[in-house]
């Protein structure tokens, strides 16, 4: 899987590639946008960074062999853009692992 975070008007895009064995990589993506959407939900978070919780939206959909996200913080909020790589890369790391 690769992954590609960069700044986006006030928030983050991202972009989740899983092309080789698109149907088992797509089965990943969707983990990890689930234990993101989860870990925002709660007051402690479920990645190192924590920086799941100053998500104040999240969108996603697919693109062939990838998924996109668009991150818009909470309001009063940053989003730290090597945070949230850090987040997902565990998020991934959880995902292959499990």
């Amino acid at each position: 899987m690769k992954l590609h975070v960069e700044k986006q008007d006030g928030g983050l895009r991202i972009r989740i590639e899983y092309l080789e064995g698109r149907e088992h990589g797509a089965l990943e993506a969707v983990r990890v946008l689930e234990a993101m959407a989860e870990c925002r939900k709660r007051s402690s978070w479920a990645c190192p960074s924590g920086e799941c919780v100053n998500i104040g939206t999240m969108d996603a959909k697919a693109d062939d062999g990838a998924v996109l996200l668009t991150l818009a913080p909470r309001a009063g909020e940053e989003l730290s853009e090597p945070a949230i790589e850090e987040c997902l890369r565990y998020m991934l790391d959880l995902s292959i692992r499990s």
